[in-house]
């Protein structure tokens, strides 16, 4: 089992989510904004007709849109991701963020120990 596995298994009933958080690479619930993903604007908003489709918080213009009217956009890309492009499989929307939310933590060497699983310590 890995490290999450266990942590669902044994620690799903922690509200503060300890056991997660004593990963190398905890997941998010929504990434952590980076100034290579931050643009110009305060919002996020729908990018239709390039691709599958993303959200993008730079000036509208550089999408070939002349203004924000009408469009609903939202607080953080992954909101915008969520609201707009649920529908895709790839998760493509969410994979265009500098920081994609994770569905489990990348392990590394650093949390890697000398067992291949993983065990509840309760104390």
């Amino acid at each position: 089992a890995t490290h999450a596995e266990c942590c669902n298994k044994h620690f799903s009933w922690q509200k503060s989510g300890f056991c997660f958080s004593q990963m190398a690479n905890p997941p998010t619930q929504a990434p952590t904004v980076t100034a290579t993903e931050a643009g110009t604007l305060t919002v996020f908003y729908p990018v239709y007709g390039e691709g599958e489709g993303f959200c993008a918080n730079d000036p509208p213009t550089d999408h070939g849109l002349s203004s924000l009217n009408g469009i609903v956009t939202s607080a953080t890309n992954a909101e915008c991701c969520t609201k707009h492009f649920s529908w895709q499989k790839s998760a493509f929307c969410f994979s265009q963020m500098a920081n994609p939310p994770t569905q489990a933590p990348t392990v590394t060497a650093t949390e890697a120990g000398t067992l291949t699983v993983f065990y509840p310590v309760y104390g």
